[in-house]
């Protein structure tokens, strides 16, 4: 991919392989509001949309009240957190990052997860280091992430047309769209079937396949983290 220097990472779903866990928290938050947790990573992905309010409709057959969305989200937090830090990173994650650093590229993160949660959850890790930039959300107000891309990049004084992001989800594909910037979308741990991320961008099934759409075939060997 000819014209890019710098790459942002989406987190979850992409470099952690969390897609397992974001269904089991969602049938807690199901049975939190008196329906049965059958829900699992086929119907999951048939059915996943955005506002997440309406998806959850969907998946009870009605309206879900205020007092029901908040402890439907309650219960997925407490659900997902008390989880999360024993997840693995997707396969080759560190060796995606390595080999873009290798290539010269800058990296950074930008999320919809929560930014604190995000900087708690990349800090276990030990990740910090390898990017430029961590970005979550901020605003905790349901905002697009093409506004939240379009800050990121301009903070970090980046042209959006030499920035390719690395994500998983329909979102990731139209936030770049809206800011004239490259995506690769990586389908391995998606909340989509690759199919339908094929529909709106360039998709692969795993991380290496991701680097391979970047950078071409594999050279060179591996490098250490560019530090801040």
């Amino acid at each position: 991919m000819s014209g890019v220097d710098h790459v942002v990472w989406d987190w979850n779903g992409t470099l952690l392989a969390d897609v397992h866990l974001v269904v089991e928290a969602s049938n807690a938050g199901l049975v939190a509001v008196g329906e049965q947790g059958t829900l699992d990573l086929e119907r999951y992905r048939s059915t996943f949309r955005r506002p997440l309010r309406e998806f959850y409709g969907d998946l009870v057959g009605r309206e879900v009240d205020d007092a029901e969305w908040a402890r439907m989200n309650a219960e997925f937090g407490a659900h997902y957190l008390g989880a999360e830090p024993a997840l693995p990173l997707a396969a080759g994650a560190l060796e995606a990052l390595e080999r873009f650093a290798d290539a010269g590229l800058g990296q950074s993160v930008l999320s919809m997860l929560a930014h604190d949660e995000l900087h708690a959850t990349l800090g276990r890790r030990g990740l910090h280091d390898w990017f430029a930039r961590v970005d979550g959300d901020h605003h905790h107000d349901g905002r697009s992430k093409a506004a939240a891309l379009a800050t990121h990049l301009e903070v970090l004084g980046l042209d959006p047309a030499r920035v390719v992001l690395v994500g998983d989800t329909l979102d990731d594909a139209a936030a770049t769209a809206a800011v004239g910037s490259a995506c690769v979308l990586v389908a391995e741990h998606s909340t989509h079937h690759e199919a339908d991320l094929r529909a709106v961008a360039p998709a692969v099934a795993t991380l290496p396949e991701a680097v391979e759409h970047v950078l071409g075939p594999v050279s060179g060997g591996r490098g250490a983290p560019a530090r801040r």
